[in-house]
């Protein structure tokens, strides 16, 4: 069952995250269409106004190889990445050591992805939330009204709410 947004630390005040609670039914009508699209367009969103550093080479790296990964595999490393405050390791999310992106990540950023900044986690959440959607959603269907309405109105999120529901989507 998926955690109410404010769980995650959305604020219900927020006419964005109140409207996203009501349409999507806390996130349990959503589907993964919709889902990882809007997790492209958070992470990226939370990228563009808050960090001020491109991505390292390793983050980089991890995105140019994430075909390596199964369709599961990538939603796992969503939800650890997506997770990290949380100091769980990778296993904790499934995510399989012997695949060597998988391998390559603990090596690098540590097992509970320590090891990562800010910069990176929420440029390879949006990176893997594009990835996701242009690879593993079925059907030549776009994303939804719901979801485009959602995009223009990110303006309307500070960036604890918008962390918030980065959050909570790689959590869904």
């Amino acid at each position: 069952m998926t955690k109410p947004l404010g769980y995650w630390g959305c604020s219900y005040d927020n006419p964005l995250i109140k409207d996203i609670a009501e349409h999507y039914n806390e996130l349990q009508s959503i589907d993964e269409r919709d889902q990882s699209w809007l997790l492209g367009r958070l992470g990226s969103h939370y990228w563009m106004k808050w960090c001020f550093e491109a991505p390292t080479a390793a983050a980089e790296e991890v995105r140019d190889r994430l075909e390596e990964l199964p369709k599961y595999q990538l939603a796992c490393l969503v939800q650890a990445v997506g997770d990290k405050s949380r100091s769980k390791p990778l296993g904790y999310y499934s995510c399989d050591y012997e695949n060597s992106l998988i391998r390559d990540i603990y090596n690098h950023f540590g097992d509970y992805l320590q090891n990562m900044n800010e910069i990176d986690q929420m440029w390879l959440l949006g990176m893997m939330g594009d990835f996701y959607f242009e690879h593993h959603c079925e059907g030549d269907i776009s994303e939804s009204d719901a979801t485009d309405e959602v995009r223009d109105r990110l303006h309307q999120l500070d960036r604890g709410n918008c962390q918030a529901l980065i959050q909570a989507l790689s959590n869904r």
